[in-house]
């Protein structure tokens, strides 16, 4: 097998890894959200609900709490963008390519680009490059959003005394003495 093939496979075998993920505890729901990971997908739950994680969810999860609501807003404006300009930068290096390609005349003859075209397809190149720095940014800021969207929520929910979890055991966090022994009852005379 080459190179290329043992990358390919290599590639085909951490996406099928990732995608057999899951998380195997949930929290109890106590009107918190939290996250989990479901078929390699991370997903938001609260009170039993669960849904994909993503701006839809985290609005319907955080609604009722007017900063939550602006963090969660922000995040999806913030990934829109971020998205947006990760295309554009997409579009410029692809451009770039089409621009600095060589041509072919009619007689079957390929000349290289003209230093205009060069030139250009070096602007469409730093411009597409300058677009994707740019998109990190801004998809940095949205997670920034989403986690504090959460945090806010969840700081502002009132604490539910809930039972313990079936077969719970409170420990001491200070080593307690052994029981005294049992001593058999006197014998009777």
């Amino acid at each position: 097998m080459d190179l290329r093939g043992s990358i390919a496979a290599t590639g085909v075998a951490l996406l099928l890894q990732n995608a057999c993920a899951s998380t195997s505890y949930t929290p109890r729901g106590d009107g918190r959200i939290v996250t989990t990971i479901e078929d390699g997908h991370a997903m938001l739950n609260k009170d039993g609900r669960s849904l994909p994680a993503g701006g839809d969810a985290l609005k319907q999860f955080v609604a009722g709490n007017p900063v939550a609501e602006e963090h969660a807003s922000s995040y999806s404006t913030s990934m829109r963008l971020g998205i947006a300009e990760q295309l554009i930068g997409l579009g410029a290096l692809v451009a770039a390519g089409f621009v600095v390609a060589p041509t072919t005349d009619s007689d079957g003859v390929q000349h290289s680009a003209s230093s205009q075209r060069q030139v250009a397809g070096s602007v469409l190149v730093i411009g597409g490059l300058t677009a994707f720095i740019v998109s990190s940014f801004q998809v940095a800021s949205a997670q920034a959003h989403f986690q504090d969207a959460i945090n806010v929520y969840n700081d502002s929910v009132p604490p539910r005394f809930l039972p313990p979890p079936p077969g719970w055991q409170p420990t001491s966090p200070v080593p307690l003495a052994p029981p005294p022994p049992a001593y058999p009852p006197p014998p009777h005379p």
